[in-house]
């Protein structure tokens, strides 16, 4: 399995389309699963592990996933949620890996740069409980939120690639981050 990066971007599929395929075999589907949930792979992976290897667990997320497309059941999971349990497996493993072959950093300073020490494989249900509001929600708010707090953009910089007006941005950002705090307890992350 080939996934290419900095392809043009495949029209918007509902996630009922892409886990049917995907539960069926269809390697059309892939692709469209990875410019989908990519980014939000690779930004767990990025906080996790660290940039320099957070590709090479991104691409190991796909590929266990589709070795193991046979277990997905499209009924009992939204097809992003089970890419982030895979996530997080992938995550854990890395990291086993890593510790049986280097030191293991004791405080945040001695973690590779990067990597957020307030993330563990341990938040993985609550990531799955995002995901799955942030399904809910729908676009553009969807794609709002992935832009500013996976891919690091300034809502200047969203409200210019999506072609919305800045307050707009700011609106939905706001009430959209208001609703995912509702949904983990009100708590501060």
């Amino acid at each position: 399995m080939t996934v290419t990066t900095g392809a043009p971007a495949a029209p918007l599929v509902a996630e009922e389309e892409l886990a049917a395929a995907w539960a069926d075999g269809d390697e059309t589907v892939v692709q469209l699963a990875y410019e989908r949930w990519g980014p939000l792979v690779h930004g767990l992976a990025r906080r996790a592990v660290g940039p320099a290897d957070a590709e090479d667990v991104t691409q190991q997320v796909f590929l266990a996933a589709w070795r193991g497309r046979s277990t997905y059941r499209p009924a009992d999971a939204p097809l992003g949620a089970w890419l982030v349990g895979i996530t997080r497996r992938q995550v854990a493993d890395f990291l086993r890996r890593r510790h049986r072959t280097a030191e293991v950093p004791t405080t945040a300073e001695d973690l590779p740069e990067g990597t957020d020490p307030r993330w563990s494989p341990d938040d993985a249900d609550d990531l799955m409980a995002v995901y799955a509001e942030l399904e809910k929600i729908g676009e553009p708010q969807r794609q709002i939120v992935l832009l500013a707090y996976v891919h690091d953009r300034t809502q200047r910089e969203i409200a210019e690639e999506l072609d919305l007006p800045l307050g707009t941005v700011k609106t939905h950002t706001t009430r959209t981050m208001a609703r995912l705090r509702s949904i983990l307890g009100g708590g501060a992350r």
